[in-house]
């Protein structure tokens, strides 16, 4: 039987929580806010599944990897497996140290046999985090724009 929509954004916010992350309004489908889940430093998408496999675009990797881009965060895809009750987070080499910083409080939360000692890792450099702030005469603006450059486009080819 086939899961519900409710019952996929409940298990995306749980998700989201247990990894120390804020989950997004509708899952990232909004103007601003993108992706599955986000804190300071990191930007997350979900991908759950009832399979025993499942097939990662690249797509979907540059994606997330855009959206981080733009908001100066550290991106990271997760994928999980229903059945088997597992997560597991797919990032570049070089992010892994910077996501375990980004992580530390998710992971200090857990009771779990093994944890994350965030005192090993060394210190990076700070990225600047650069929040992007809309309004709605913004959002107007800019499809007025994008029109007007349109029509004009439009009238050349005439």
């Amino acid at each position: 039987m086939k899961r519900k929509t409710k019952w996929y954004r409940k298990n995306e916010a749980e998700v989201m929580n247990d990894l120390g992350l804020v989950p997004t309004k509708n899952s990232g489908s909004g103007w601003i806010e993108k992706g599955d889940g986000q804190n300071e430093n990191v930007i997350c998408e979900l991908k759950s599944t009832d399979a025993d496999s499942y097939r990662l675009n690249l797509l979907d990797l540059q994606k997330i990897q855009h959206h981080a881009n733009v908001s100066h965060k550290i991106p990271v895809f997760v994928v999980q497996f229903i059945k088997a009750e597992e997560v597991y987070l797919i990032v570049k080499p070089e992010d892994l140290q910077d996501l375990a910083k980004g992580l530390a409080e998710g992971f200090k939360d857990r009771q779990t046999d093994t944890f994350l000692d965030i005192d090993d890792v060394p210190d990076t450099k700070q990225k600047r985090i650069h929040k992007i702030k809309s309004s709605k005469s913004a959002r107007e603006r800019f499809h007025t724009e994008r029109e007007s450059r349109y029509n004009k486009e439009r009238k050349a080819y005439r």
